[in-house]
């Protein structure tokens, strides 16, 4: 576990390569992926060099104000393919918003990068990063999809505890309910009450606990604030945490920072831990995609 000292200045370099006109430049292309539910809205950071790239797949959380495209911009500029989009019922993607709904459109974009053979994916070296719920629908699919070689949960919400945290930790379930409630006005097809029924009736299917053997086999990266609020680490990310480490996974850090949910002044400090754990992960000796670990 890897604790940050508040009162120490922290200075980072970032270095920017111009590429002018040449071919196999940095960009970025909207694509529309067919889901079950009609279209998800999806942004594709590209990265620049012929490729075949490392590609992450980044989750937002709900309702998705915060995208984390500062992430996807430092991980195309280290060498990333990045993909991002938006869950069924939000932010212009087709269909209602669920919770279940989030997990299958993350397989759906899943699937895209991994049967697309012109922009460069390399299937072998696919990642996860998911914030806040994404960290539920990241770990989840980790553990669900061998072809995920590393999973990075930020400040995550096991949505499946919350029947726990309700006889546990009345006030954090609150806190959970209101934080879905205001979350629905943003969403299509759902309202606070719904989505806080479908986390309760659905928790042996959601819980990240449960599926801690498997991502015991992966490396698997937690970052937790101290000032979150909205997820905090003891009711949330502590219990898988624990449970990856009786399942013997030596695979997993944990990184905490005095930061908020949406760490928001750590971002850059983030980044950089994402980026290193990701090119470190890539020496794992893992299957290749395609052949089943569990």
């Amino acid at each position: 576990m890897i604790i940050s000292d508040p009162n120490e200045p922290t200075v980072l370099q970032l270095a920017e390569r111009h590429y002018d006109r040449q071919e196999n430049r940095p960009g970025l292309e909207g694509i529309l992926i067919p889901g079950k539910r009609g279209k998800l809205l999806a942004a594709l950071y590209t990265a620049a060099g012929p490729g075949p790239h490392p590609a992450v797949l980044i989750c937002h959380g709900i309702p998705g104000v915060e995208r984390n495209l500062d992430l996807a911009q430092y991980l195309r500029r280290e060498g990333f393919h990045v993909m991002t989009f938006h869950y069924s019922g939000s932010w212009g993607s087709d269909g209602d918003y669920s919770i279940a709904n989030d997990l299958e459109d993350a397989e759906t974009v899943l699937d895209f990068m991994l049967n697309d053979t012109g922009r460069g994916f390399d299937p072998n070296r696919i990642f996860c990063v998911g914030h806040s719920l994404g960290g539920y629908v990241c770990g989840q699919l980790a553990a669900k999809r061998s072809e995920i070689r590393a999973a990075v949960l930020l400040m995550p919400c096991d949505i499946g505890r919350v029947p726990q945290i309700k006889e546990d930790d009345p006030a954090a379930y609150r806190a959970m309910a209101d934080l879905l409630e205001e979350a629905s006005h943003w969403l299509r097809g759902t309202n606070g009450a719904a989505l806080l029924k479908e986390a309760e009736e659905n928790a042996a299917d959601f819980a990240l606990v449960p599926a801690a053997k498997r991502l015991a086999r992966i490396p698997l990266l937690c970052v937790n604030g101290t000032l979150d609020t909205d997820t905090p680490d003891a009711v949330y990310c502590a219990p898988l945490r624990e449970a990856v480490k009786a399942a013997g996974g030596t695979l997993l850090e944990h990184h905490v920072y005095p930061t908020d949910h949406c760490f928001s002044d750590y971002r850059l400090t983030i980044a950089a831990d994402i980026c290193d754990f990701l090119w470190e992960a890539q020496k794992a000796n893992l299957p290749l995609a395609g052949n089943p670990v569990f």
